[in-house]
């Protein structure tokens, strides 16, 4: 919970980097560049932090899931989306945790289940259909940010299966931050080619030191320290029970938004966000009831 709270200044940050001047690509790829070169010499010092061979699978697929999950929430803050909308539509990020449990791990979907899918599925229709308050956004912004939803659930259950082989939080944390750099770098040449990212693919190395401030305090608070607390927390925690706790995170960055930006949170964006959240606190809810049956057995 203490990572989801750290977490929620993630879209914060890409908001202030976005007013600073960053393009897109050098506010996705400013976390996992500096936090890897902040943990380089922790992980070269101590042998036992090092990646193993055996775990190469894990950060291939940390390194394409990060480069899209960077760059798609970011991309909806580059484009105007509210701090808010933004982090709700990253938070439906438990159901596609369910959907995918039943796809690679062969966990059941309960009616339960699916009740809270389709309450996240009517939120979402509040937040972003028709007369939905995002309907006024870039239906693009809107769109990576439900794209990044969906990585962020793979991001969990990497971090899951990474915990159960034994790596410890630095080693996942670092490996994450490596892979998805280099994932990134992949595919600079590829954006600044496509229409669409015009003026968002450029990399300039001198923004980063004329704002070494903001850098260090985000790589610092917003990056490394969530997520090795969060991949700690799954040492002992399953991937879903974490995905519900990381739910914290659109509630401080709507909070952060409100105080540093005025952001005003409109009665759909209450209403979409509360039928998302609650959708997963049901499923949350059915865990810690199953638990308490088997306890009590």
């Amino acid at each position: 919970m203490a990572g989801a709270a750290l977490y929620g200044a993630i879209t914060v940050g890409g908001r202030v980097f976005a007013q600073l001047g960053f393009s897109l690509f050098e506010i996705a790829i400013t976390g996992g560049l500096f936090g890897a070169l902040l943990l380089a010499p922790v992980v070269a010092w101590r042998r036992e932090l090092r990646i193993k061979r055996r775990d190469a699978d894990i950060f291939v697929a940390f390194g394409v899931m990060g480069a899209v999950l960077q760059l798609g929430q970011f991309l909806g803050i580059v484009l105007g989306v509210p701090v808010a909308i933004v982090a709700l539509l990253l938070y439906t990020q438990p159901l596609w945790t369910v959907l995918l449990g039943r796809l690679w791990l062969g966990e059941p979907i309960t009616r339960r289940k699916l009740g809270a899918l389709a309450l996240a599925a009517i939120g979402i229709v509040v937040l972003v259909g028709p007369t939905g308050s995002a309907q006024e956004h870039s239906r693009l912004g809107l769109a990576a940010a439900l794209v990044a939803g969906v990585m962020l659930a793979v991001w969990i259950i990497l971090g899951r299966i990474s915990a159960l082989r034994g790596n410890h939080p630095i080693t996942t944390t670092f490996g994450y931050q490596v892979s998805t750099s280099l994932g990134l770098f992949a595919l600079w040449p590829v954006l600044a080619t496509w229409p669409v990212f015009t003026g968002m693919s450029r990399f300039d190395p001198g923004v980063f030191a004329t704002h070494w401030q903001a850098v260090l305090i985000y790589t610092v608070l917003v990056n490394v320290m969530p997520s090795m607390l969060v991949m700690w927390g799954m040492t002992a925690l399953e991937a879903s029970t974490a995905g519900m706790m990381l739910l914290l995170e659109p509630a401080a960055a709507g909070l952060l938004a409100w105080i540093m930006f005025g952001e005003v949170i409109g009665g759909q964006v209450w209403l979409g966000g509360a039928l998302i959240l609650g959708s997963n606190a049901i499923l949350l809810v059915r865990r810690g009831t199953a638990r308490a049956v088997r306890e009590s057995d």
